[in-house]
């Protein structure tokens, strides 16, 4: 069954869905960082609405009803380096891994970022999350010194799109 991409606001159904979702993830891989309920909760509560129009822009992907996989790019904000913007909220159903929606997510917000003007993406992410380390990597993101104080991210990434 076909996957579409689709933009939505976070706090929509299918926003929520997907947030909790990877929220969800990351939990249980990190029950020591971050411990459930508490974690998910303020996981969803901290920055949802950054990744709306004209801060951002949330997408998610859709296999018939389920939802399987999500991604943002916020334009703005006070840790993001001018003409950048920051790949976000990058998750995929550990049931379509290794399909490519990963890199079609991350193409997709590419193509948003460069029709919005961007000059560069960044991002930041965990140790322990291989996959998206291994994907920014063969996607032509290259590590880089820290651009924000992210308690969870142990990796920092750009990429230059012009």
């Amino acid at each position: 069954m076909e996957i579409v991409l689709s933009a939505v606001r976070p706090d929509s159904t299918d926003g929520l869905t997907a947030l909790r979702a990877y929220a969800g993830e990351l939990a249980a891989r990190w029950p020591e960082k971050a411990p459930e309920p508490s974690w998910s909760d303020q996981f969803l509560a901290d920055d949802p609405l950054a990744l709306v129009p004209p801060a951002g822009v949330f997408v998610v992907a859709r296999q018939g009803e389920r939802v399987v996989g999500c991604g943002g790019l916020r334009y703005e904000g006070a840790d993001v380096p001018a003409g950048a913007g920051e790949i976000k909220r990058m998750w995929v159903d550990p049931a379509v891994r290794g399909q490519g929606l990963g890199r079609r997510l991350l193409a997709y917000l590419t193509e948003l970022a460069r029709e919005a003007g961007l000059r560069r993406l960044v991002l930041d992410t965990a140790d322990d999350l291989l996959e998206a380390r291994a994907l920014y990597l063969r996607e032509g993101f290259v590590e880089t010194e820290p651009y924000n104080a992210n308690p969870y991210a142990h990796h920092w990434f750009t990429r230059d799109l012009w």
